[in-house]
């Protein structure tokens, strides 16, 4: 005999935002996903905001030798996320605003409108969502990158916002360059960006995370909404029960580096060339080729 199983929703959602006290780019990731993994969006909604210092992130299945221009000079993290899509720069001026709900009423476009109504309505600074969903400026400049995790029942979508980031440092570290790798992994696509302080000088996080946080509260759609209103909150193990097993992952070689996609680098040396294979981030096989050059 077959059951089947129906989640009832109520139409009465309760909103609520939360702001992590956290810098740290492992702390807010798994915070993140502690939240994915644990809670109930039956009849709740939830809008995290976090900033992290310095870090590069890069996608669930994405190479980070194909993606960041390592530099020892340069004090950066490395992350891998949950998420799908491509790198991303973080630093104390760029937002991360994390949107969840329960998969049934998953709707990535009504949060990026979140986004547009409020720079609209606080600094006049008109965007718009491109077909990749990106918020743009004059269709053009990229201010917003967006990527999602869609699971049973919970998903999230994930979003960054450029407020007066250090554009110079996220260049060196990911601008393209050759780098003679073959992958199947997901290539991040390369955009100019702008800062929201190039438009309008008077923009900063503090206002910004308020300003978002009170118009995502009073967003209103086929339901009605509870509003919670805003709570800070600190990453640990003593708040959120299993929250150092999962830091601890994020944080691992294993993680970060050994879930890379399968790939091939070419090095090159006059006529020779040495064919590396790389599985799990840990060289399996070399091989040697040569050009002969005929008389």
């Amino acid at each position: 005999m077959a059951f089947i199983v129906r989640r009832f929703y109520s139409s009465v959602i309760e909103k609520s935002v939360m702001i992590s006290r956290s810098t740290d780019v492992f702390e807010n990731l798994a915070l993140e996903h502690w939240y994915y993994r644990h809670s109930d969006f039956t009849n709740k909604s939830m809008l995290l905001l976090w900033v992290n210092s310095n870090c590069v992130v890069i996608g669930r299945h994405q190479n980070p030798w194909l993606e960041v221009n390592f530099d020892p000079a340069i004090d950066v993290r490395i992350a891998r996320r949950n998420s799908g899509g491509g790198t991303v720069f973080h630093d104390n001026q760029n937002l991360n605003m994390t949107f969840f709900m329960n998969r049934d009423i998953y709707n990535r476009k009504q949060n990026l409108e979140i986004i547009v109504e409020t720079l609209k309505s606080e600094w006049n600074v008109i965007t718009e969502i491109n077909k990749r969903e990106d918020i743009v400026v004059n269709n053009m400049y990229k201010i917003s990158g967006t990527a999602s995790k869609l699971g049973r029942p919970n998903s999230y979508h994930h979003c960054t916002l450029l407020v007066n980031c250090n554009r110079e440092l996220m260049s060196n570290l990911l601008r393209k360059r050759e780098k003679n790798i073959e992958t199947n992994a997901t290539v991040s696509v390369t955009s100019d960006v702008l800062n929201l302080t190039q438009i309008k000088n008077k923009v900063c996080i503090n206002r910004l995370m308020t300003a978002v946080g009170l118009q995502y509260l009073k967003t209103v759609g086929n339901t009605t909404t509870i509003n919670q209103g805003f709570n800070y909150v600190t990453p640990n193990e003593q708040s959120f029960p299993g929250f150092n097993e999962i830091k601890n992952e994020m944080e691992s070689w294993e993680w970060r580096y050994g879930r890379t996609p399968k790939f091939n680098i070419t090095v090159k040396c006059n006529e020779q060339s040495v064919i590396l294979s790389v599985k799990n981030g840990i060289i399996e096989n070399v091989a040697t080729a040569c050009n002969i050059l005929e008389p």
